[in-house]
């Protein structure tokens, strides 16, 4: 732990005595350095002017004869700044030697001496405070960051939220493994290394020991290679998996990793545990698509066999789809049915597309490799390096990725050592029982909830046989698509089935109290909620609906009917737009609310505009993010209708931001009005702000100007003061002041295509800015 020590300059008590006097010498106000009390001679001649490197940092300045003297300075003025110049002398006393400083042999009077040595004592050296331990002690709880207040701040999730998905201790634990059983090369090496692996069989490099399962009758060169490795015969011993097994010696180095390493085994225990639940029923569907049946631990390396977890890239389920790889293979991912999740849907899916990488490459290696770098990347390091053999591409310098490098070796690894299991210690781990569960047909917008209920067993165990659904029902039917109604699979506990068949039965039909309705951009829960006429916390958890979620376009919703009458669309009370003005013969004028997570990009496109006409519209960076609640003007074509959530200028009030009425708007909003007053004599910010009961730093933010700048008298200066306080406004404000001092004036109209009855503007001088008078929708009224 480092301590930081501010030293900052020491200020004389007296400097800061409200009673203190002016010094009659002005030539008194810089003073030179302080002297080493045992030289005072030497103190002496650093006063002399001969000598720049000793002067004050800043000469003393002589008073100007032309100009009035100056009043005492203000007790406010410069408050929170820091300055070398000269300050104001006042009654202090001096230090014995203080005439050396002067260059004057005068000493300091005797009466002076115990005002001395109370200066002194008010400056003695404390007491040292007390020194922190090293270390904090065991049972301290240590500082963690606030994970709701870091999302508050970013408005949504943290990068690292977004880089931590669900996490499996198991892989964790594997990955920090490997950091220390592979450490990364250095950049520049050559084929043939050896990185800091077992010593080298053969003189060539690495060479394929065995490929497949071990043959009774291999040739000599690789019979006596294997012969000479290290564990030659425990790894003869080994049954190896019905995938094409190459003993490199990364493979190597994980066999040991698993039987040595007490942390290896100890994951080897719990994958061994977990493979009970859902590895028969993969391998059977493996087998049933011809593709090796120990790919299914190429599962087990992807997810650990948890089919909820999910990546920062978006994977999920015991087979890590992307979301669009998913879909190609027939599945279902939207906000109602994710079928990544589902064991069974997803291992189909694998299935196929192992097979299609397979018949791609056709070689198991490449087929691996390429299921987690991807098939484009995999056939570019094949044609760059024009070699097909996964084991020579891993040897070259940008080859393929690191991360794909041991992905294959590990996954050949945890196959031995599941075919292996009395050979690595696991003989003794009794697995979790295979999964069972019976399927029940329902129809669309069905709780799991009600079938839980009819299958008298907890909701929580119908839950986790049917991690697919995310909304925790089936999805709704939209009777405007057409087609025959759908039924929809659910699992639920095994010897349930009959029973949950005929209770749904009994009931099915009869449940009418919902209705979809389809979202539109701009929508919100909220304001589907009033606009139905419930609740906003009932909608939310009927169709699960996460507080920061953002309603996606389209997304079908379920929601109740209700015989109460709907809550009348509520009005935006203001929008704000920049003092522009816009006109266009063939545009409608239309605001949009942003919500969470718009991009101008999004925008832009929704309506059919430009991200560039969209920025000028609004006074916006096009490189900044849109923050939540700002309203965007638009100007989009009026032929055309769009599927989203907007305000047409008769539901608002429109505000040009820097006019009166803009803050009038607003201060009201906290109980202010704004006046604009005249500066008197010798006034500054400080002292008007302390007149009408603002900060000095409220009065720089208002004035756009510097609190110490000098104010002339009758300066028009503005003043946000209480609705009920009366203020006598500056004369010059009834007649000229119309924007605060400092404030944007409005710019030069900008006009595109204007209509045949929009006047021109005036081209008489003193007309640029002045407000042109347009119909409500074609620009800033």
């Amino acid at each position: 732990m480092l301590a930081v020590v501010l030293g900052f300059a020491p200020v004389t008590a007296a400097a800061t005595t409200p009673d203190a006097k002016p010094a009659a010498k002005p030539e008194t106000r810089a003073r030179a350095p302080k002297a080493d009390k045992a030289k005072p001679a030497k103190a002496a001649e650093s006063a002399k002017p001969a000598e720049p490197a000793k002067l004050p940092a800043e000469p003393a300045k002589l008073p100007d004869p032309l100009k009035p003297p100056e009043t005492a300075p203000d007790p406010q003025r410069g408050v929170g700044t820091r300055s070398v110049g000269a300050l104001p002398s006042v009654a202090a006393p001096e230090p014995a030697h203080a005439a050396s400083d002067s260059g004057k042999p005068s000493k300091p009077e005797k009466p002076e001496k115990p005002e001395k040595i109370a200066v002194r004592a008010a400056h003695q050296k404390g007491k040292p405070p007390h020194k922190p331990a090293a270390t904090l002690p065991a049972e301290a709880a240590r500082a963690a960051p606030d994970r709701a207040a870091r999302q508050k701040i970013a408005d949504g999730l943290t990068d690292e939220d977004l880089r931590a998905g669900k996490d499996d201790p198991e892989l964790r634990s594997l990955k920090a493994a490997e950091r220390v059983l592979f450490p990364r090369p250095l950049t520049g090496v050559e084929p043939g290394w050896s990185w800091d692996l077992p010593e080298a069989i053969g003189d060539g490099g690495p060479e394929v020991i065995t490929q497949g399962a071990p043959t009774l009758r291999p040739n000599s060169a690789p019979a006596s290679a294997l012969a000479s490795a290290p564990d030659a015969a425990w790894l003869k011993s080994l049954t190896m998996p019905n995938l094409p097994v190459v003993l490199d010696e990364f493979v190597l180095k994980y066999l040991r990793f698993y039987r040595d390493s007490p942390s290896g085994r100890s994951i080897a225990r719990v994958w061994a545990k977990k493979s009970g639940r859902y590895t028969p029923a993969m391998r059977a569907e493996l087998s049933r698509a011809g593709v090796p049946t120990d790919l299914v631990w190429l599962s087990m390396i992807e997810s650990g066999h948890n089919p909820t977890i999910t990546s920062p890239a978006g994977a999920a389920g015991l087979w890590q789809f992307m979301p669009d790889a998913g879909r190609t293979y027939g599945l279902t991912v939207d906000r109602w049915v994710d079928e990544r999740l589902d064991p069974e849907r997803s291992t189909e899916a694998a299935s196929r597309y192992l097979s299609d990488l397979y018949r791609r490459f056709g070689s198991w290696e490449l087929a691996i490799a390429s299921y987690n770098m991807g098939y484009g990347g995999l056939a570019r390091s094949i044609r760059k390096f024009n070699s097909n053999d996964f084991w020579e591409l891993v040897r070259y310098e940008a080859g393929i990725p690191w991360e794909t490098t041991l992905y294959v070796p590990k996954i050949f690894a945890l196959a031995i050592v599941m075919n292996n299991k009395k050979a690595f210690g696991l003989d003794t781990v009794d697995s979790d029982p295979p999964e069972a569960f019976d399927v029940v047909l329902v129809g669309p917008s069905v709780s799991l909830e009600d079938v839980a209920r009819a299958a008298g067993v907890p909701e929580s165990s119908v839950d986790a046989l049917n991690p697919g659904y995310l909304s925790g029902r089936t999805p709704p039917w939209l009777v405007s698509s057409g087609g025959s109604k759908p039924s929809w699979r659910v699992r639920v506990p095994a010897g349930k089935g009959a029973l949950c068949t005929s209770a749904l039965a009994r009931v099915s039909g009869d449940d009418d109290s919902f209705e979809t309705y389809v979202s539109k951009f701009g929508d919100t829960v909220e304001s589907i909620a009033n606009a139905h006429g419930v609740s906003e916390a009932r909608l939310r958890a009927i169709n699960r609906v996460e507080p920061k979620e953002v309603l996606a376009s389209g997304t079908v919703l379920l929601v109740p009917r209700t015989a109460r009458a709907a809550a009348a669309e509520p009005n935006d009370e203001v929008v704000v737009v920049p003092p522009r003005e816009f006109a266009y013969a063939e545009r409608s004028r239309l605001f949009y609310r942003v919500l969470p997570g718009d991009t101008l990009g999004r925008v832009a496109n929704v309506f059919a505009v430009s991200t560039a006409d969209l920025g000028l519209w609004n006074a916006l960076d096009e490189s900044a993010r849109l923050q939540s609640g700002m309203a965007l003007q638009l100007f989009v074509d009026k032929n055309k209708n769009f599927s989203a959530r907007t305000i047409t200028p008769s539901q608002t009030h429109v505000l040009v931001a820097g006019t009166p009425d803009f803050y009038d708007y607003f201060e009201g909003q906290n109980g202010r009005k704004r006046v604009v007053v005249g500066a008197r004599e010798n006034d500054t910010l400080a002292t008007l702000g302390k007149r009408y009961g603002m900060t000095v730093g409220s009065m720089e933010r208002v004035n756009r100007r510097s609190r110490t700048d000098k104010l002339h008298s009758g300066e028009s200066i503005v003043a946000y003061v209480d609705r009920g306080r009366a203020v006598a406004p500056h004369k010059d404000d009834l007649e000229t002041d119309s924007l605060a001092s400092g404030t944007l004036l409005p710019l030069e109209p900008a006009l595109d295509a204007p209509t045949a009855d929009a006047p021109e503007a005036s081209g008489t001088p003193g007309a640029t800015g002045a407000a042109l008078a347009l119909p409500a929708d074609q620009g800033a009224p």
